[in-house]
């Protein structure tokens, strides 16, 4: 007799809705952790300050809304910045107000010149340090305008308030690096091995065969993307971990050789492409594609985020390298040995920089400093491209708007007119590097009407009943809870940043708490006044960032490092072109429409500059330690400024002009064998750069921004 099989109950509605409970709390612990510890450090931060009888408490709580973000690292660096830029705004707010006592005219003159120069700054650096600025420039607003008729009171309202932000710097920093610390070193080392992974699994299977050019275009943009971000995070990691501090020099050195691999991959997989866009079963591409098998076999045996003894497999293909280049070689036509030597070339330079990579990264796993390095003596530079224009809009933006408000100020005698000018100082230096500031600063006033609601609620009905600092602390609990909350989603930061402030500014915590409703809603409404009109700001002076205008001429400005590499002094040229063209190509495709045709021009152009400047560089390099002939080094001087006009303005004479030098120098160094061995090098980066231009699937054969589009250039620079 068989048993019917058990049946589990079905389950009740409270089972089901806490299971509908849990599932929509998966993933919120680590939001409310960080909820929990900004909470923690603001409420502390005004205890201490309030024991200490700092005149304004609710600074330090503010200073920590500022500064807060899930990552220790981050903190870190925000705070050290914002502590640089409070000393060097105070200071200068001394010295202005020392220069001008009771001359308002030439002090708001001088503090509008010092905001709109420190916005600029702020467009210039990148990461946190460009924070530093931001603060310097609206630190001044705040120390200086309350005192621009009472100069005595100065020197102590900079004491303040430079004691009051380092107070809550303090206490944020101590809390997030002691409270469940999220570590940002491990961010860091998951993006570097995701980094070198990616890479060396593509370069694997790249040796199978061609790329087609739309694969190379698209992990050249994921490569670009991810040795940027490694960068900044190399920058804020420094903060919070003194290992990090010591190896950062290593990290550094790790990008620049990832960035140097993927150009010279670039190159030689582009030179086998050309090969076989002109026949199919050409015999000098299939002839590379069999030299460059033994480091593919090499690479398949690697596992993920293994890299000590890939640089034993990459020795071994080095070493039988030569030996497999001459069997095929030999096989081949003479008149074909100059495009295997070229190729062959190339891949030795590029198996000896991936052999370096893949050496640095295992020493970046061994603990402390005490992995070997090679090349160690190697030069380390990594540098951004600033836009100049964008940089200019944003110092007139903000000179003109300070200018402007500070004398509107004046002519009304609005007593919390000070306030509402800190505040857009503050929030049109903050905005400027966003690509849609206004968006972000409508985000902004709404969070500071909702906040300056939350907080009348708040002091008009909830803080006269409470009673000591545990009863404040549970009072204005639940209106800071969901702002803080909101920081959590990226899309609603600007709303919470918003409310946080909205609600802290105008309560104004103290030793005496003012439960004046009048003087509550004139501050508030400045703030609010303040934040609507940096948001005006924006909308009367508009950002240039992300415009068109910006991204054709940053186009220009990625083109134009082609001069740079031929022209620029060779020390430390290389770094310095890796690192800027990069820093352009992701500004201007970071505002492009993805897949559209600008994007597929511009990735085509990125991928010529890298390759072009790159081999520029090095016939630079080869030339002077071969000592040239000087008609042979002329020609050459020629060629090269020759190929740096054609990139700056395409045109078919430049285009002439330029391989027409190429070919001149080429006849000087020999031929048909009879290359002297110190020429060879100085020959193969000639004949590479010959082959660029003859490709006519280069974007040079293409368009340009300002000449008209051959038919199907588009759909060709897609491929």
């Amino acid at each position: 007799m068989s048993v019917p099989a058990a049946t589990s109950p079905a389950p009740s509605r409270a089972q089901a809705a806490w299971a509908l409970v849990r599932e929509s709390l998966r993933g919120e612990g680590s939001a409310w952790l960080f909820v929990f510890k900004v909470l923690l450090s603001v409420y502390l931060a005004g205890m201490i300050a309030m024991r200490l009888g700092l005149a304004s408490p609710s600074t330090a709580m503010i200073t920590v809304f500022v500064v807060m973000h899930r990552q220790s690292g981050m903190v870190l660096a925000k705070a050290f910045y914002r502590a640089l830029g409070t000393g060097v705004g105070s200071i200068a707010a001394v010295t202005m107000v020392a220069l001008f006592p009771q001359q308002p005219l030439p002090f708001l003159l001088v503090l509008s010149l010092w905001v709109g120069l420190c916005a600029g700054g702020a467009l210039m650096f990148r990461n946190f340090r460009s924070y530093g600025f931001v603060l310097s420039g609206y630190t001044v607003a705040i120390i200086a305008l309350p005192a621009i008729n009472t100069p005595t009171l100065l020197f102590d309202l900079a004491v303040a308030r430079v004691t009051e932000v380092m107070l809550g710097l303090l206490v944020s920093t101590a809390v997030f690096d002691v409270v469940f610390p999220v570590r940002l070193r491990a961010s860091l080392r998951t993006a570097a091995t995701a980094l070198l992974d990616g890479f060396l699994d593509f370069v694997r299977d790249g040796t199978r065969g061609a790329l087609p050019r739309k694969a190379m275009e698209q992990a050249h943009l994921r490569f670009v993307r991810q040795s940027m971000a490694l960068e900044d995070l190399r920058a804020s990691v420094v903060f919070e971990d003194p290992e990090a501090r010591v190896r950062s020099r290593r990290m550094r050195l790790l990008n620049q050789r990832f960035m140097a691999s993927s150009t010279r991959f670039q190159s030689l997989h582009h030179l086998i492409n050309r090969l076989l866009r002109e026949r199919q079963d050409d015999a000098v591409a299939q002839a590379l594609i069999q030299l460059y098998a033994p480091l593919g076999q090499a690479l398949a045996q690697r596992a993920a985020g293994q890299f000590e003894g890939m640089t034993r497999h990459l020795d071994r293909v080095l070493e039988q390298l030569p030996a497999r280049g001459a069997a095929l070689r030999a096989s081949l036509p003479s008149e074909r040995w100059e495009d295997f030597d070229s190729g062959a070339s190339l891949l030795q330079r590029f198996i000896e920089e991936l052999r370096d990579l893949c050496h640095t990264a295992a020493a970046m796993q061994q603990p402390g400093i005490g992995g070997k390095l090679a090349r160690a003596d190697e030069r380390v530079s990594f540098r951004y491209a600033t836009d100049r224009a964008a940089v200019a809009v944003t110092v007139l933006r903000s000179f003109l708007v300070s200018l402007g408000l500070g004398l509107a100020w004046l002519q009304s005698g609005w007593v919390s007119g000070a306030g509402a000018m800190a505040n857009v100082i503050a929030f049109t230096a903050i905005l400027a590097a966003i690509p849609n500031p206004a968006v972000t600063a409508a985000q902004i006033t709404k969070g500071f009407a909702l906040g300056a609601l939350q907080a009348f609620v708040c002091v008009a009905l909830v803080m006269p009943q409470l009673n000591g600092y545990l009863m404040l602390v549970a009072g204005t609990l639940p209106f800071l809870m969901v702002p803080v909350y909101l920081s959590t989603r990226p899309p609603l930061f600007g709303l919470s940043l918003g409310m946080c402030l909205g609600t802290l500014v105008p309560m104004s915590l103290g030793l005496s708490p003012s439960f004046d409703i009048a003087s509550f809603l004139n501050n508030a409404v400045a703030f609010v006044i303040g934040a609507i009109l940096a948001l005006l700001a924006f909308q009367l002076i508009p950002s240039v960032i992300g415009t068109r205008w910006q991204r054709q001429r940053l186009q220009r400005e990625l083109r134009r490092q082609v001069t740079l590499a031929a022209k620029a002094p060779l020390e430390g040229l290389a770094p310095r072109f890796e690192s800027v063209s990069r820093d352009l190509f992701l500004q201007v495709i970071n505002h492009t429409e993805p897949n559209s045709d600008e994007s597929r021009l511009l990735l085509a152009w990125a991928l010529s500059v890298h390759e072009t400047g790159r081999t520029l560089i090095e016939l630079r390099h080869d030339s002077v330690d071969a000592a040239l002939p000087p008609t042979l080094e002329a020609h050459i001087d020629a060629a090269a400024a020759a190929i740096a006009r054609l990139y700056e303005a395409p045109s078919p004479a430049e285009h002439a002009r330029a391989l027409s030098h190429l070919d001149a120098a080429l006849a000087l160094t020999g031929g048909d064998g009879a290359v002297p061995s110190t020429l060879q090098p100085v020959r193969q980066h000639l004949h590479l750069l010959r082959s660029a231009l003859r490709d006519a699937d280069s974007v040079l054969a293409m368009t340009d921004s300002d000449l008209p589009s051959p038919p199907g250039a588009l759909d060709h620079a897609a491929r």
